[in-house]
């Protein structure tokens, strides 16, 4: 409940990202008997992405110092998607570097890389998002404790699942592969166990959403204090969305400066 830090930066590095990122595909080649100097640029251009991707990462951290953070099932999904994305981002950094590419290229570090980003970074950021709007959605709360303790439990067994490819992947370990040395066992069977309880805390992020949309208690119109417009409609919204003409007196992150909650809106206040 602060404003965004670095707006304008946000959104130049998201426009820096998608143009840049349109230039980097030669990184998967490196190996393929492509021109030396065309790996060269796209190595470069690789590490490019790094700097937009940074200022995102610190303007999301900045946004959260002195905030008035509560530790609800959105927010421990943000803070999971932060440091799994982190690391990925990282790692893709490392990618990039073309005398380490030619050891890591089709190994299980590019697998771990890839799920740090897609799956750590966009699904983990999706679900999040489920939780913020599920209560909009269906006018019903999940049960917040179990949220809490599910995203804990996705976090663990996400990093139990993919960082020890990380370690098989450096270690020469390639994809694709149906079988593998005797001396990456120990590692594969705890990834393993990890993926077990992933799926299984997935699942059951499922069924309490379900459970909640049916059964949950109903929710307040404005169950997290936000500020942008769907708050300010029933919970699930009504057709047409609101009763009259809303009044718009300032953007959607327009909270206080400093720690506090922001003052909930009722009906009819100026947005």
């Amino acid at each position: 409940q602060r404003p965004i830090f670095g707006y304008k930066g946000i959104a130049l590095s998201s426009l820096s990202i998608a143009i840049v990122g349109s230039l980097v595909w030669g990184h998967h080649m490196f190996t393929s008997g492509q021109s030396i100097y065309a790996s060269v640029v796209f190595s470069f251009l690789t590490f490019f992405v790094a700097i937009p991707t940074a200022i995102k990462v610190f303007s999301w951290v900045a946004t959260l110092y002195r905030g008035h953070i509560q530790l609800s099932p959105p927010m421990m999904y943000v803070f999971t998607f932060l440091a799994l994305f982190m690391i990925g981002g990282l790692t893709g950094v490392v990618l990039g570097a073309l005398s380490l590419d030619v050891h890591l290229h089709d190994t299980y570090f590019v697998v771990a890389h890839f799920h740090y980003v897609m799956m750590g970074g966009a699904i983990i950021a999706y679900i999040g998002g489920l939780h913020h709007w599920w209560p909009k959605i269906f006018g019903r709360m999940y049960p917040k404790k179990l949220a809490n303790f599910t995203s804990i439990l996705v976090f663990v067994s996400f990093n139990l699942t993919f960082f020890p490819m990380f370690l098989v992947g450096s270690r020469g370990m390639p994809r694709r592969y149906y079988e593998y040395l005797a001396t990456f066992e120990s590692l594969n069977q705890i990834a393993s166990v990890g993926a077990v309880l992933l799926g299984l805390s997935l699942f059951l992020t499922l069924g309490y959403l379900i459970w909640g949309a049916i059964w949950g208690p109903v929710a307040s119109r404005n169950p997290w204090n936000a500020l942008s417009l769907e708050w300010r409609t029933e919970s699930p919204p009504i057709e047409h969305n609101f009763h009259g003409q809303p009044t718009v007196s300032g953007g959607p992150y327009d909270y206080p400066v400093g720690p506090g909650p922001a003052t909930t809106l009722g009906e009819g206040a100026p947005v």
